[in-house]
């Protein structure tokens, strides 16, 4: 069991100087051990490593107290601070310095947490996502994603991303080039990305295949009703394979 930190490890802290920093609404009183840190973040961020809040630390993401002895004690701030970091990397994608710059802001009271997407200075490529149905050549790809254009011929040749006759693709090659990118940088190969693929085309397939009778009336209404199941069923086969994936790597993991 964690003990709690005794009277005299507490670093003297000026608490109303603190609540300068976001959140302000939480206490920044420095009474958490960096495991007790773990097991309030865990439930959402199962992979979440004590080394990877020291790195937070190290770039300034969160700024925890020490005490005589030289251990982190950090605040609930610190944990909705460490919170807000993740889910920005995690869900938008964003970069450590975009996530610093979001955060200054929150602290400057220039933006407010529940508009992220109104804060200032911080590029988000999201907006600029072309909508379902638009076709894309590869030099506007690359504009849109940073990409190298090799990179996404790359990704034509090992049959990740496929062109149409006139050499364009679809507007989902965004976030596959973007996606894509990251595994690569995680230090996945391009032949395992093309086995994430090859998954997806399976199960595509297979959808596509249960919707055949409604698809083949070839109504209006019964296009969309085809087109709404799809759609709920790839919602269905994404939320499963995640947690399948979370479970294979924690059975792994024992």
């Amino acid at each position: 069991m964690t003990m709690a930190p005794s009277a005299h490890e507490i670093p003297s802290y000026d608490y109303a100087e603190s609540a300068f920093s976001w959140p302000q609404n939480v206490s920044h009183e420095p009474t958490l051990r960096i495991g007790e840190v773990l097991a309030l973040l865990n439930g959402e961020f199962p992979f979440l490593a004590a080394s990877k809040i020291r790195h937070y630390e190290s770039i300034e993401i969160i700024s925890p107290h020490r005490t005589p002895s030289n251990q982190r004690l950090f605040s609930l701030a610190d944990v909705e601070r460490l919170r807000f970091a993740l889910v920005e990397q995690r869900d938008r994608l964003l970069n450590l310095s975009q996530i610093k710059e979001l955060l200054h802001q929150l602290d400057l009271g220039i933006a407010q947490s529940e508009h992220p997407g109104r804060l200032r200075s911080v590029p988000f490529h999201d907006q600029d996502k072309p909508r379902p149905g638009t076709r894309l050549y590869k030099d506007e790809l690359a504009d849109l994603t940073g990409a190298s254009r090799s990179l996404i011929e790359d990704f034509i040749s090992a049959g990740i991303l496929t062109t149409d006759s006139r050499g364009r693709l679809t507007a989902q090659s965004v976030d596959i080039i973007k996606y894509g990118q990251l595994l690569l940088d995680s230090g996945m190969t391009l032949r395992q990305v093309r086995a994430i693929y090859n998954s997806a085309h399976a199960h595509a397939g297979a959808i596509i295949n249960m919707t055949a009778t409604e698809r083949a009336r070839n109504t209006p209404l019964a296009k969309e009703r085809a087109n709404a199941q799809i759609t709920e069923i790839s919602a269905l086969v994404s939320h499963a394979f995640k947690a399948m994936l979370l479970e294979n790597i924690d059975v792994e993991l024992r």
